[in-house]
């Protein structure tokens, strides 16, 4: 599968966790990453996420990792949950955000793969470096 399918593949099964989402004749309405900062800013401290944004953060973390081994392809980011935590992760997606706000009006759960394929990056036998 190109890369391009699995991409898609990734932004229409996270979907799911878009809490927008329009059953109708509608297309669906994607959470914005301007949106998605807003909701993560409120009530979260570094170190502390409010609980909203570590669920969707992780929440597409598990959906990727799941699309991945499925398709036993190259991952995009690699995360070790004994060395990188939820609340890390969560934070680290938080800080890319606010650096990307020109890119306010785009997808969330585009520059959060961004994020998370910047801040975890694969090397070698696909171990974190």
């Amino acid at each position: 599968m190109s890369l391009l399918k699995k991409i898609i593949l990734i932004l229409l099964s996270t979907l799911l966790l878009n809490t927008n989402s329009v059953f109708a004749e509608e297309e669906p309405e994607l959470l914005t990453a301007g949106e998605l900062l807003e909701s993560c800013e409120t009530g979260s401290v570094p170190g502390a996420p409010n609980n909203g944004c570590q669920q969707y953060v992780v929440g597409l973390v598990l959906t990727v990792m799941q699309l991945h081994q499925a398709e036993q392809s190259q991952p995009f980011f690699c995360i070790n949950p004994q060395l990188n935590p939820k609340e890390e992760v969560t934070d680290n997606v938080i800080a890319y955000l606010r650096s990307q706000s020109s890119r306010a009006n785009e997808a969330a759960q585009t520059l959060a793969l961004e994020a998370l394929t910047k801040s975890y990056p694969c090397t070698g036998a696909g171990r974190q470096g």
